[in-house]
């Protein structure tokens, strides 16, 4: 990481080019953001627009052939109830029930025991429709006492219509049948009001679990269908049919939602819930069924829900990212050629601070910054190299000077070394004549009474010889100051 900053910082355009795509990338990402948030809620409310759809319509179509049950039994039972003198008549109108309505799958219509005595104690005329033709029989033996089953009993006892929950139908003699029914049930009434019997049409649970589970908005999505208790009656998993409730579960491990969308579809509720089911989240979307008690759930996987989502977001991040690379790579081309000049200008900056004035800064016509300060660095070079050569001329010259001064100052110091020693050797050749003055004179002075005239001449003649003498040094001396004061003048001219 250290590296790849140090990398950055080293050039100007790679800085440039990475604030760039940083800036992009913070404002793709913000616009990304704002818009798969907006997606996601338009997703959700799509996926239960879609489900609501669905689920309606199942159980829209369910209803609309509960209710053609319900109304072809009813009319029949009209008929039924006019003709209870008829016992034969029964088995044809039974086979007319299924004729006339092939969603059904079996029809009966019992009566009491012993209500037609010549008939024995059971008579039921009985029809079913295997899938190719229609089939009757009188059903009813001491093996198969029908008056018993719940098909027959709720509605005598309630006295009204019913839905009965599904039953599994295992019959072994007479017509064979082994399959799972639902069954509307009706009481039979007499003339005088009582129940003399009961009038059921059957529709096969496969035709419920596969109109149910036709339903499926997603993939991966399935619907479950609760009885009035909460047993399972449609569910993928065959095991927990008729034997599990939607409360099974919550028992080995408490879960409240699965328990209030329980109690929801239980209690007829239209709704939907979100919720965690074997630790993936799900959407169900539960109706109930108007006349049956029974209640369809469509549970959908939030992963099918949000997969298209999820693949537009990959696609959007895979995109950016390509594009933001492609925008990096556009950007270092781009700036580094604008910025060319400036690296241009920093070497010949680097060669001018070492000394090298060989080399030109290319004079540029470019109008922007770049081109300005190209063309004022080529002008101060210029001027500089300019500055630069007068230096060196005038630098020249000095030296010259100074090395005139130096030739100069030699002489002068000779000259110097010449007179200190004139003046000495005059000096020690003037100090015997000043000696012999002084002596002379203070010999006048102490003994001027006790000289002879001749002696006192004498003494005068020799102090003037002496006196001429230092005369004639202090001449000498004179000159020779007046030749090295010429020469030293000549010198600086």
């Amino acid at each position: 990481m250290k590296r790849l900053l140090r990398y950055i910082r080293s050039s100007l355009s790679r800085r440039l080019s990475f604030w760039v795509v940083i800036l992009v990338a913070a404002i793709f990402t913000a616009a990304f953001a704002l818009m798969f948030s907006e997606t996601r809620e338009v997703v959700r409310q799509e996926a239960w627009n879609k489900a609501t759809k669905t689920i309606e319509g199942a159980v829209l179509h369910i209803d609309n052939t509960l209710h053609r049950a319900e109304v072809a039994a009813n009319n029949m039972l009209v008929v039924i109830e006019n003709h209870l003198d008829e016992p034969d008549l029964m088995f044809d109108l039974s086979r007319q029930v299924l004729e006339s309505n092939p969603d059904l799958a079996g029809c009966s219509i019992s009566f009491e025991p012993y209500y037609f005595k010549d008939k024995g104690r059971y008579f039921s005329a009985y029809s079913y429709n295997n899938g190719d033709s229609i089939q009757t029989e009188q059903e009813g033996t001491d093996n198969y006492q029908y008056f018993t089953m719940d098909w027959y009993l709720i509605p005598k006892l309630l006295d009204k219509p019913y839905w009965i929950e599904p039953f599994f139908e295992d019959a072994e003699e007479g017509i064979i049948v082994k399959d799972i029914f639902s069954s509307y049930s009706q009481p039979i009434h007499d003339p005088q009001g009582r129940v003399v019997g009961t009038f059921s049409v059957d529709i096969r649970l496969d035709w419920f679990a596969s109109t149910i589970s036709e339903a499926k908005p997603y993939p991966h999505s399935y619907s479950v269908l609760l009885g009035k208790g909460g047993t399972y009656l449609v569910h993928p998993d065959t095991t927990k049919l008729f034997y599990q409730t939607v409360f099974t579960q919550t028992m080995e491990r408490k879960d409240s939602a699965i328990t209030s969308i329980g109690e929801a579809m239980i209690a007829g509720e239209t709704g939907h819930r979100i919720t965690n089911i074997n630790g993936e989240r799900n959407y169900i979307f539960y109706k109930p069924f108007k006349n049956t008690g029974w209640s369809v759930a469509t549970i959908c996987p939030e992963r099918d829900i949000f997969d298209p989502y999820n693949k537009l977001q990959r696609v959007a991040r895979i995109t950016m990212i390509v594009g933001l690379l492609l925008l990096l790579i556009f950007c270092l081309i781009i700036v580094n050629r604008n910025l060319q000049p400036l690296k241009h200008l920093a070497d010949f900056t680097e060669l001018t601070a070492e000394g090298q004035f060989t080399d030109e800064v290319p004079d540029n016509t470019r109008p922007d910054e770049i081109g300005k300060l190209q063309h004022r660095f080529y002008s101060l070079q210029q001027a500089l190299r300019q500055y630069i050569s007068q230096i060196h001329q005038e630098t020249e010259r000095l030296q010259q000077q100074n090395v005139d001064l130096a030739v100069a100052y030699e002489h002068v110091q000779e000259e110097e070394r010449l007179k200190t020693r004139v003046l000495h050797k005059m000096s020690e050749e003037m100090v015997l004549p000043v000696q012999g003055i002084l002596s002379q004179s203070r010999a006048i002075c102490d003994h001027h009474d006790e000289m002879t005239e001749g002696t006192f001449a004498q003494t005068v003649d020799d102090m003037l010889q002496d006196t001429t003498q230092v005369t004639s040094l202090l001449d000498k001396l004179m000159k020779e100051a007046q030749g090295s004061e010429e020469i030293k003048n000549e010198e600086v001219i």
